[in-house]
Formats: C-alpha cells, sequence, structure tokens
C-alpha cells in the first residue's frame, strides 16, 4: 500500500533549507505535457551555476495513484511533487554519474 508514481515528469523543483531549516525554491517550472530533454537541459544549466551543490535537492511533478484510500476503487490519479537524487535529475539529461 501507498502513493505510486507512473515515472511521467510534468515539472521540476531545485531548493536548498535555510538557516532554519526552511525550504528555499531556486528554480520551479510546471508544464501541461511531460517534460522534454530541452526543457531539462534548461534547469540543468541553472544548476550548473549554483555554488554549494552538495546542499541542493530536486523533486519532480509527476502523476500518482494511490492505494492508502480504500474507497478509492476507481484508483483516480493525481499530480505530486517527489523527491529524486541527483544521479536520477543528472541521468534524465543523459549524464552519467559513474
Amino acid at each position: 500500500m501507498g502513493i505510486y508514481s507512473n515515472g511521467s515528469i510534468y515539472g521540476l523543483r531545485i531548493y536548498n533549507f535555510t538557516d532554519k531549516d526552511i525550504a528555499n525554491t531556486l528554480f520551479e517550472e510546471k508544464y501541461d505535457e511531460i517534460m522534454s530533454y530541452d526543457q531539462f537541459r534548461e534547469a540543468y544549466l541553472f544548476y550548473n551555476e549554483l555554488n554549494n551543490k552538495s546542499e541542493i535537492f530536486f523533486k519532480i511533478y509527476t502523476e500518482c495513484s494511490s492505494t492508502l484510500n480504500p474507497y478509492n476503487k476507481t484508483k483516480e490519479k493525481f499530480m505530486e511533487w517527489q523527491p529524486i537524487s541527483l544521479n536520477v535529475f543528472l541521468e534524465k539529461i543523459g549524464i552519467s554519474c559513474d
């Protein structure tokens, strides 16, 4: 049971945390269709200019379904921000982490 993503990415958020542990959004784009390579590349170019890359986090905006609601027999889909790793972000634009 849980929340499951279908893997399609409709948006990307790049963020860090302030000294008071408050999320600080640095870059955010959401689209009506799955993100293109060029849109990921734009986000990568933004990321590449940032300092303190070890303090940067990523989330994707993706289509999800849930098994947590037993009354949701139709398995309705919803959009949600989910965290991803730097490696997954780089993989999406074709940069190998090895």
